[in-house]
């Protein structure tokens, strides 16, 4: 765990990856992001909470979740994984980013993304990520940390009868991964 100083709101959050005694808040964090931005993630609130405990405990234990935390309280989250099998697994991939109302422009989104390409950087050759299209302030944190659109998916989510494109987003971390 570290410490990470925001001044630019004299803030302090501690940022580590997640165990599992961090499920509940993990998945409270979770279905809040899922309530209040549905059309930025592939899953649904719906499907999200229908799953018990022990499915958030899985995922922490078997990717890396990281989060930012303001004293005890998760104020963010970013997930990284390795994508499966012998033939992907030079490519991770960054899912799940999702920062509090109260925390954003804090520069936590930018900690928490940094974390993440610490990360990755001793174990793929690449990480990736999707973002919605009109997300424009994801947009812009994902490419102020150098990653690039490599492709658009239209129509990729539809929520409410809506339809959201999604950016296929990558960042070479290493020489030779294209």
């Amino acid at each position: 765990m570290y410490v990470v100083e925001i001044r630019k709101m004299s803030e302090a959050f501690a940022l580590r990856r997640l165990v599992r005694g961090d499920a509940e808040a993990y998945r409270r964090i979770r279905l809040e992001a899922l309530a209040q931005h549905p059309e930025s993630f592939s899953a649904s609130l719906e499907d999200e909470t229908a799953q018990p405990l022990v499915s958030y405990e899985r995922r922490i234990l078997m990717s890396e979740v990281f989060g930012g935390f303001r004293g005890t309280e998760l104020m963010g989250i970013a997930r990284f994984s390795i994508e499966p099998g012998a033939k992907r697994r030079h490519i991770g991939v960054l899912t799940g980013m999702y920062v509090r109302e109260a925390a954003r422009g804090t520069g936590l989104a930018s900690a928490l993304v940094e974390h993440v390409i610490a990360a990755a950087k001793t174990r793929v050759e690449r990480l990736n990520l999707t973002v919605t299209a009109s997300n424009t302030r994801a947009l812009r944190l994902y490419q102020r940390h150098g990653f690039r659109i490599y492709a658009t998916e239209g129509n990729a989510l539809k929520v409410g009868g809506r339809y959201y494109d999604e950016h296929l987003m990558t960042r070479v971390l290493r020489t030779g991964a294209g």
